[in-house]
């Protein structure tokens, strides 16, 4: 008894475990986002290159800075080399074509070093780190285009999992429906009031609902991991949603439409960023015919000793040496490359601001093509329903007709295949419509 009372314990235990797993994976339309722009790997890839570019800045600016190096050697001239010369110079007495040879140097040898350059100008220095603070600004509006991609997909692919569970559910009352008008006809045919066609005929239709209940929700699972897949979710992970298709809101302002710029959709900034490295890379090409000026200095000492014992005692003798210096760089003459490196520099330019042309004018149409699409869906929307409440209250009247004996069974399937026909007309529409008034956000800039 007691291992009873422990297993059943234990099986409570695992389904309060189970519920709360799946409680922490309800998700309205805002949490989704949310979760989507803190796991969506996109959106982490982005924030990795906006920390890159941040890291290139202070490494462009690094090259401004002083540059010191050190250096510690050691030599050990296992054999040092003779250098020939006249035997006369150390041996008066030796003939003229007498040689001896002489070794220069010390078997052990040490030195330290310290050498520091600091940049005075160099024009391409200051245009670079202008390119690379540039670079930063462009890659965090990349950040931003990212995140609105994300915000989008997700939002789509949510509001197709909704659609697709409302269409399950109006199968699973067109199931219900079939089902009790199957069970009256049985009876029917049973006391000789109907034909065994009749039966037969709402088998069929009971059959293909069933099926089309499985497609459905094969769909809602391919449509659930899609959503997740945008989140950043694993795809293992059950996932529910708590918002329902009656908050979605379609207004729009008109005045709103009218009044946007496109010139501030993030897709035109990107453009403008482009613009501007392009006219930066212009001028570096030019600042290099500007000299450039270094300074450089330099410290230093050395030692030696034949015995390697005496090289670092207490009596040893370091020698020691410094310089200083100035270094001008002047460009004379590079067989004209500079001249036309920017003049290709400049047609890069000018396809950029053809091209920016180009988008702003794709951008307006995208608003305009977006807010038609919106009202045509809309309406479309509107009939959709308008076909679905008829095509209810004919069903409803056929399937009274039928139950009083005056309306056959043929008409009763036929309408009822026509309703089913008008709510799945009805979802697409619905779809549709959600589909534009997202596009219609994106386009005036509402999904940041």
């Amino acid at each position: 008894m007691k291992r009873s009372i422990r297993r059943v314990n234990f099986l409570a235990l695992l389904m309060l475990i189970a519920l709360g797993a799946n409680a922490q994976n309800v998700f309205s339309l805002q949490e989704a986002i949310e979760y989507a722009i803190a796991n969506n790997e996109d959106i982490k890839n982005a924030q990795v290159t906006t920390k890159d570019a941040e890291a290139q800045v202070f490494e462009t600016r690094a090259d401004g800075l002083p540059q010191i190096d050190a250096n510690f050697g050691y030599t050990n001239n296992t054999k040092l080399q003779q250098s020939i010369v006249r035997a006369d110079i150390f041996d008066p007495t030796a003939g003229p074509s007498d040689i001896t040879t002489v070794a220069f140097g010390i078997q052990h040898q040490s030195n330290l070093n310290i050498t520091a350059s600091q940049m005075i100008w160099d024009g391409s220095f200051f245009i670079g780190l202008q390119a690379a603070r540039k670079l930063r600004e462009k890659v965090i509006v990349d950040e931003q285009k990212t995140t609105i991609d994300v915000v989008e997909s997700v939002t789509k692919a949510y509001y197709l999992v909704l659609v697709n569970q409302v269409r399950t559910e109006l199968i699973d009352t067109n199931i219900e429906t079939v089902e009790q008008t199957l069970e009256e006809t049985r009876e029917l045919y049973e006391n000789g009031f109907a034909e065994k066609i009749d039966v037969t005929r709402l088998q069929v239709q009971l059959n293909n609902l069933k099926t089309e209940r499985q497609g459905v929700t094969q769909v809602i699972a391919s449509s659930k991991n899609l959503l997740k897949l945008s989140m950043g979710m694993p795809v293992i992970q059950p996932i529910s949603l708590s918002a329902t298709l009656d908050t979605f809101d379609f207004s729009y302002s008109n005045s709103e439409v009218q009044a946007f710029n496109v010139q501030e959709r993030i897709e035109a900034q990107q453009l403008n960023y482009l613009k501007d490295l392009a006219v930066l890379d212009v001028k570096n090409i030019r600042s290099q015919y500007i000299p450039k000026v270094t300074l450089n200095a330099g410290w230093g000492r050395n030692t030696g000793n034949d015995s390697f014992g005496n090289l670092w005692n207490a009596n040893r003798q370091w020698f020691g040496s410094s310089f200083i210096g100035l270094n001008v760089s002047i460009p004379v003459f590079d067989g004209l490359r500079k001249k036309y490196t920017t003049e290709r520099k400049r047609y890069q330019l000018e396809t950029l601001n053809n091209q920016y042309d180009l988008l702003t004018n794709s951008l307006q149409q995208q608003l305009i093509n977006a807010k038609d699409a919106l009202e045509v869906n809309l309406q479309r929307l509107e009939v959709q329903e308008a076909n679905m409440a008829l095509a209810k209250e004919v069903t409803d009247i056929t399937r009274e007709k039928y139950s009083e004996g005056i309306g056959s069974n043929l008409e009763l399937i036929n309408a009822e295949d026509s309703y089913k026909q008008a709510e799945v007309n009805y979802l697409t529409a619905l779809y549709d419509a959600i589909i534009a008034k997202i596009d219609l956000d994106k386009s005036l800039g509402k999904l940041n």
